[in-house]
């Protein structure tokens, strides 16, 4: 096996993978129902037969230029069985009695991608096992971070500021600036750890909008932050206000769409409202020389 095609191929494969994942999840959502739903595609069980098609065409590719010839051949035989099952790649079924559905073109692509991402992983030190431990326990804390400084975050900005000042005292090699180049913009996570490849995006959530507009700017991080070799691994704040969403969802959710080098942490802490523009006092012009004042 070729480990040089293996490892630049394994970003875009993933990247095609968490599409149609996001097409498998919403049509859970028509299936099911569901208030969280973000939408997205117009018909998603055709978007997610569409980029699972793309996935396998890439794969073979991929696994040919590999020199992994057996495992080609068993992945054609394998997508033609696939593609004569009912609906073919829009096929999908129930998980037991949960409101959940499963597609067999979907788990059989993880499959062969998870074991090639495992070929060429590292292990890693217990340096960094330490480091990236420590980093979680921070993170997790930021709402604890936040009220023992007294402050109740109104913006993303000043969440960032006071989690950038405790994360720079403990990680040596901490770094504010980020960035992530692709093909056609260059990403600039919030900040980084930079001797364990790990970037961090900071959200805030005042409503229950906002938290799901948050997870939403997540789901589409996750591919746009693919490929980089200098930031490998990748963290997520969310800051709500209230429990607004689950935990175990959220996790859920990214597995699903397949951010295996993210985690996200949902955090509950007091935040300042921020006051709508139809709501805030008029400013006044200065007073004329007869003493009367006009509105601005």
């Amino acid at each position: 096996m070729d480990k040089e095609v293996v490892t630049n191929a394994i970003g875009g494969l993933e990247k095609i993978i968490s599409k149609a994942k996001r097409g498998l999840r919403e049509v859970e959502y028509e299936t099911f129902g569901g208030g969280d739903d973000l939408g997205g595609y117009e018909n998603p069980r055709d978007a997610m037969a569409f980029n699972l098609q793309e996935a396998f065409e890439h794969l073979i590719v991929v696994l040919e230029a590999a020199g992994m010839c057996e495992t080609r051949t068993t992945l054609v035989a394998r997508w033609t069985e696939l593609e004569k099952q009912k609906e073919g790649l829009r096929h999908t079924k129930q998980f037991g009695d949960f409101e959940h559905l499963d597609s067999p073109a979907l788990e059989f692509l993880e499959r062969i991608i998870s074991a090639l991402r495992m070929t060429i992983s590292n292990e890693m030190t217990s340096e960094e096992a330490w480091t990236l431990s420590r980093l979680e326990v921070v993170l997790k804390d930021t709402a604890v971070i936040m009220h023992r400084r007294r402050v109740e975050p109104a913006n993303e900005l000043q969440l960032q500021e006071i989690m950038h000042e405790y994360l720079e005292l403990i990680f040596p090699d901490f770094r504010k600036s980020v960035q992530i180049g692709g093909s056609i913009k260059t990403f600039k996570p919030d900040c980084g750890i930079e001797n364990v490849k790990a970037a961090i995006e900071f959200k805030i959530a005042h409503t229950k909008v906002e938290a799901v507009r948050a997870f939403s700017g997540i789901v589409e991080d996750t591919g746009g932050y693919k490929g980089s070799p200098l930031w490998t691994r990748f963290y997520a704040v969310i800051y709500q206000a209230k429990p607004f969403l689950s935990g175990g969802k959220l996790e859920s959710d990214m597995q699903r769409i397949g951010a295996t080098t993210w985690k996200a942490f949902l955090v509950n802490g007091d935040t300042t409202k921020k006051i709508p523009r139809k709501s805030r006092p008029k400013k006044r012009v200065p007073a004329k020389k007869d003493g009367r004042s006009l509105p601005s």
